[in-house]
C-alpha cells in the first residue's frame, strides 16, 4: 500500500519537474531594430511603396522612379510594385508606359483585380474604351462587391452607351440621383470616346 501512494507521487513530481525545466527555459530576445542601436535593415517592399508614393505626391516623380525601379530588382513579386509604379508612370503624363508597367505585372500575376482596374483606368485615359471595358470586366469579376471596380464597369457602360447597365450597376454604390448625374456627364464624353 505505502508503494502504490509512493508511485502515486513519483508520477505526479516528473511532470512537475519537465514543467519546471521548460518554464525556466528564456526566449531569445529578438534583435533590436536600429532605432534601438540594432543593425540597419534593407527597406521592404511596402516601406519602398510608401515612399515612392510619398515622393510622387511631392512632385518628386524622377525620385519615385528610382525607387520604383529598385522595387522591380528587388520585389518582382509584389503587386504593388506594379500597381504604384504605373501611378507614378501616370502622374508623369507617361500613361502608354504605365500600360507596358502593369502588363509586366500581369505577366507575373495574371488577371490581378487590382493591375487589370488599374490598367483600365489608363486604357480610359488613352481614350481605348474597348480595352478599358475589358479590364474592368475582369477586376469586377474577381470582386463584383468592390465599390471601384462597380464604378469603373459602369462608367466604361455609360461611355459605351449601355446606359441601363450604367445606371444599375452605379446604383449599387451610389444614390440614384447621383448615378443619373454620372451617366449625364459620360453621355457629354461619348464623343471622346468614339472613333
Amino acid at each position: 500500500m505505502r508503494t502504490g501512494n509512493r508511485d502515486r507521487r513519483l508520477g505526479w513530481i516528473a511532470p512537475l519537474v519537465l514543467v519546471t525545466a521548460v518554464s525556466c527555459q528564456s526566449t531569445p530576445e529578438p534583435d533590436p531594430d536600429w532605432f534601438d542601436g540594432g543593425p540597419l535593415r534593407p527597406a521592404g517592399p511596402e516601406t519602398l511603396q510608401l515612399t515612392a508614393r510619398v515622393l510622387a505626391a511631392k512632385g518628386e516623380t524622377h525620385r519615385a522612379g528610382y525607387v520604383m525601379n529598385r522595387m522591380l530588382a528587388d520585389y518582382p513579386d509584389f503587386v504593388g510594385t506594379y500597381s504604384e509604379g504605373a501611378e507614378v508612370l501616370v502622374i508623369e503624363g507617361r500613361i502608354s508606359e504605365a500600360v507596358k508597367w502593369l502588363d509586366r505585372g500581369l505577366a507575373r500575376f495574371p488577371d490581378h483585380p487590382v493591375l487589370m482596374n488599374d490598367r483600365g483606368m489608363c486604357h480610359l485615359l488613352l481614350a481605348d474604351l474597348p480595352a478599358a471595358k475589358s479590364d474592368f470586366e475582369v477586376a469586377y469579376k474577381a470582386d463584383t462587391d468592390d465599390a471601384e471596380y462597380v464604378a469603373n464597369l459602369a462608367l466604361a457602360n455609360a461611355l459605351s452607351g449601355n446606359d441601363e447597365t450604367a445606371i444599375s450597376l452605379w446604383s449599387r454604390v451610389v444614390p440614384l440621383e447621383d448615378a443619373k448625374a454620372n451617366l449625364a456627364i459620360a453621355q457629354q464624353a461619348r464623343p471622346k470616346f468614339t472613333k
